[in-house]
């Protein structure tokens, strides 16, 4: 791979902006780039918070004086628009020193399946953390639409999808959100528990062979992981590896073999 991982290329992949050929090819590229796989996650991480931070109810309170500052060269609506720029610049120069910081050149290493993965699973637990923190914005689209959640995320991901009922094991479905990495669909359903913090089920596109359920820390999380018939399963959380197995056996009747 001779093209240039530069940042405008790395954001066109984490937007979904490149077609199959480049999508292809610029995911290699990453698989073997310890750089940018860093780089992307960065920018998935960031452009989460700026989703949540550009929200509605974020700025409320934002200072006169600032506002003063801005309000002669705008016309109405100045207290939506003006926030939200605030945010957004604020959030792309931390992205922008950041990316100083993380700009070295590394030796580019063979990646194999199970580092892609690792990758994988990785960012998976850099989104639920992200994501696990919020209260009014946790999902994308409620619990009460779980018939939508299901045809949604099932047309995604050319399947039947039904969500998984949690309740026995003390978790209440919230809703979901569509994530994407590297360039693919993941289903996440989110489930909220009494006194601890959110899980979810993640579903993707996997591997052609089966996968055996495995469970791996990332980030200071146990992610539990297995694959069958061209699946990726996925069960992400602040669990025991004991709940975590509780649970997987609950989401294998609904989603997948374990």
């Amino acid at each position: 791979m001779n093209q240039r991982l530069d940042d405008a290329t790395l954001a066109a992949y984490v937007d979904g902006e490149l077609d199959p050929d480049q999508l292809r090819e610029i995911e290699q590229a990453v698989a073997r780039d310890p750089d940018a796989r860093r780089k992307v996650r960065r920018m998935r991480e960031v452009g989460a918070l700026m989703r949540s931070a550009c929200s509605e109810a974020s700025f409320q309170n934002v200072p006169d004086a600032l506002i003063q500052l801005a309000r002669p060269c705008c016309r109405k609506p100045w207290r939506v628009w003006i926030p939200r720029a605030l945010a957004a610049s604020i959030l792309l120069a931390s992205f922008i020193g950041i990316d100083f910081v993380v700009d070295t050149h590394w030796k580019k290493p063979e990646i194999g399946t199970v580092e892609l993965r690792e990758a994988m699973l990785d960012e998976i637990a850099a989104y639920h953390l992200v994501y696990a923190r919020e209260r009014e914005h946790l999902v994308e689209v409620p619990a009460s639409r779980q018939p939508h959640i299901e045809q949604w995320l099932g047309s995604r991901l050319n399947r039947k999808l039904s969500v998984p009922d949690l309740s026995s094991l003390g978790m209440r479905f919230e809703g979901a959100r569509l994530l994407v990495l590297g360039g693919h669909p993941v289903a996440q359903l989110v489930y909220s528990r009494d006194r601890a913090e959110p899980v979810a089920v993640c579903v993707t596109f996997g591997e052609i062979q089966k996968v055996p359920m495995e469970i791996t820390q990332h980030r200071g999380i146990n992610v539990a992981y297995w694959n069958e018939d061209g699946y990726a399963y996925v069960v992400v959380g602040a669990l025991t590896e004991d709940a975590i197995q509780h649970m997987v056996v609950k989401v294998d009747n609904s989603l997948g073999g374990a």
